[in-house]
């Protein structure tokens, strides 16, 4: 048998068919969609996933930074916690242990779109952080 036929089941294994255990260690950060605006602030959850889309509950550790002019901090008794930074445009979190979410609260005074975006930091597993989050002020 030849390397092409040895490494050929290798090639064609569809993520689906991984086990659970180990996908659930490649998480990929998901933004659920943001809430109405409410005295200047917006409700978002970002979300722990795995890549075929399933929540997955563990504790992650990341930075959120946004769009100058906003501000961050943990929606008051929502899930997660902030390790540093709340209120500022720059903050370390950690995902809730029994959810594997954060509740994340935007603030703005003026009338403007504020992204959000996530990434790893120290203290971070195997995590991809390409989708952002906008939330619209008007």
């Amino acid at each position: 048998m030849g390397i092409a036929d040895a490494v050929k089941p290798v090639k064609e294994v569809a993520l689906t068919e991984l086990a659970d255990a180990f996908l659930d260690n490649l998480h990929v950060v998901s933004w659920g969609t943001p809430g109405a605006e409410d005295a200047d602030t917006i409700a978002v959850t970002l979300q722990i996933q795995n890549p075929l889309d399933a929540d997955v509950v563990c504790v992650e550790r990341l930075r959120l930074t946004c769009t100058t002019g906003g501000t961050l901090s943990l929606v008051p008794d929502g899930n997660g916690e902030v390790l540093q930074g709340s209120g500022t445009d720059d903050m370390i979190i950690e995902t809730d242990e029994v959810t594997g979410s954060f509740d994340l609260l935007v603030s703005d005074a003026a009338a403007e779109t504020i992204t959000v975006v996530a990434g790893v930091t120290q203290g971070s597993g195997i995590c991809v952080c390409s989708m952002t989050v906008d939330c619209v002020f008007e």
